[in-house]
Parts: structure tokens; C-alpha cells; sequence
């Protein structure tokens, strides 16, 4: 996970989460806890940045420190973070579970293809270039690809064989199938909804199945190691481990799966989503 001082979940509560990422403290909403109408924390309080969703009176907006832009890092990969409109600030903290799984384990993944899907600024595609793998990094916002790339300079990875694309997910791989490309590694963090660069709609429970069949034929059925996350209601972390073997015939007692989660100081734990992976 990340060390202490470069992120840290400070508190939640009544539909929000208090963040600190390096020395900049972020107040917001998450759907993940729920408003259970208690008092917040006079924690609260000392956030520096607050993202205040839409209401009657007023749009979405941040707070705070004017065009905010600084920095944490995650083992030996930097992570530049600034405010988006939606809320975001450049990283997903809970993936961190997710990136230690693919650095700390005993896999040689040099010389392997990873594809990254909805690979959004980059986390796990740093973590694969960092164990060797060339990755295909994939996402249908043209802003987070560049972002992405921005955090691989940073990483010191821009010389590594980087492949990124902006393009819709579901689309790609049906066209890298047609080609003939390969992978060994497949990895996917899908929203519930999106939309790609030329119009294209993803619904996660409408699409997810199709993309996992064409995954499955992306890796030739023999892929080296497969890491699925999401936020959907409806996709439990068993669902995941099911979907994962129908596509590619693995045991269900082979994959591992489980909840994302952020934990506070005290040990309060927020869930974050699901995930599901496998290796060889």
C-alpha cells in the first residue's frame, strides 16, 4: 500500500471521506459510505481542498486551494495529481492493493504483453513496466492518456516500451483480435457507465461478458496472469472470480478475490470496490 506519508485515509462519514495525499488534505463525497445522517468529525475541517457535488442552488465545484498540482508516489512510481471536474484527483488509493500484487509477485514478467483497459492516469500500467512487462495501455479519454503518460516520465518510464492508445475499450480488443496481436497479460478496471472518443456506450452489465469473451481470445485461452476491478453494484467479488473462469476455464478456487479497501488509522474500513486475479 502507500506509505503513511503519502496517503492516508483520515476519516469518513455521512457520505463523504477526508483524504490526505502528501502534505494536501481532500475533502469529498463517495458513494461507498453511506449518509447515515451522524456528525462529522471536527476533522473535517482542516481540509484544503473540498469537492462539493451539484445541488438546486449551486454546480459542482472545488474549494479550497486555487488550481492545486503536486505530487505522491507509490514505491518507485510518482503520481502527479490535480482537481477534475468530477471529483478525481489522479488516483485510485485502493488500486495500490492491486499494484503491490503485481510487483511483489514471483512471476517474471519481463518480455510478457500486458493490455491495460479504462487504464485511466496509468497506476497499473507503472506497476507492469516496473516488473518488466511491455504494456498496452488503453482509455477512451484522450486527457487521462496524457496524464498517464506525464506519470510515466515522472516514473522515469517514458523509454519503456509504452504502447498508449486512446480508444474505446470493447472496440480495440475486437480490432486487435481481427489482427492477430497476443496477449499475456490481461488487466481491466471498467466503470458502470462510459462513453468512448467516438460516441461508443459501455454498460457494465450489458458489455462486460462480450469484452471478457474477446479477452479470452486476446490471450490465445493461456494468459499469464488476469486482474479485473470495478465499482458496479452487482459485481461482488464472486461474480468477478465466476466471469473470470466461464471466460478462460480456470478453476474458481484458483482465483483469488476480495474487497478493495482503505483503511484509517484506527482501523475503520471503507470499501472501495472489487477485485478479482489470478496468476500462473
Amino acid at each position: 500500500m502507500f506509505g503513511s506519508n503519502q496517503y492516508e485515509l483520515l476519516d469518513f462519514g455521512r457520505g463523504e471521506k477526508l483524504e490526505r495525499f502528501g502534505d494536501v488534505i481532500v475533502r469529498r463525497q463517495t458513494p461507498s459510505v453511506p449518509d447515515l445522517g451522524n456528525r462529522l468529525s471536527e476533522s473535517f475541517g482542516q481540509a484544503e481542498l473540498r469537492y462539493q457535488r451539484s445541488t438546486t442552488s449551486a454546480p459542482e465545484r472545488w474549494t479550497g486551494i486555487a488550481d492545486p498540482e503536486w505530487s505522491v508516489s507509490h514505491r518507485d512510481a510518482t503520481f502527479k495529481l490535480r482537481t477534475t471536474p468530477t471529483g478525481q484527483v489522479g488516483i485510485f488509493p485502493e488500486q495500490a492493493s492491486n499494484w503491490d500484487w503485481i510487483r511483489d509477485c514471483d512471476l517474471d514478467l519481463r518480455g510478457l504483453n500486458a493490455i491495460n483497459l479504462f487504464g485511466y492516469t496509468g497506476g497499473t500500467t507503472l506497476a507492469l513496466a516496473k516488473s518488466g512487462a511491455a504494456v498496452t495501455h488503453v482509455d477512451a479519454a484522450k486527457s487521462v492518456v496524457s496524464w498517464a503518460r506525464e506519470n510515466a516520465a515522472a516514473s522515469q518510464l517514458q523509454n519503456h516500451s509504452i504502447r498508449w492508445i486512446t480508444e474505446d475499450a470493447k472496440r480495440f480488443v475486437d480490432r486487435e483480435v481481427k489482427r492477430g496481436n497476443r496477449y499475456d497479460i490481461f488487466v481491466a478496471d471498467p466503470p458502470s457507465f462510459g462513453r468512448g472518443p467516438s460516441g461508443e456506450t459501455w454498460k457494465m452489465e450489458k458489455d462486460f461478458g462480450n469484452l471478457l469473451s474477446s479477452a479470452a481470445l486476446l490471450t490465445a485461452k493461456a494468459p499469464k496472469m488476469i486482474i479485473i476491478s470495478c465499482h458496479t453494484p452487482g459485481f461482488d467479488a464472486k461474480r468477478l472470480s465466476h466471469d473470470i473462469s466461464r471466460a478462460w476455464g480456470i478453476p474458481e478456487t484458483r482465483i483469488e478475490s476480495g474487497t478493495l479497501e482503505l483503511a484509517t488509522s484506527c482501523g475503520r474500513k471503507l470499501p472501495s470496490g472489487q477485485f478479482a486475479r489470478w496468476r500462473t
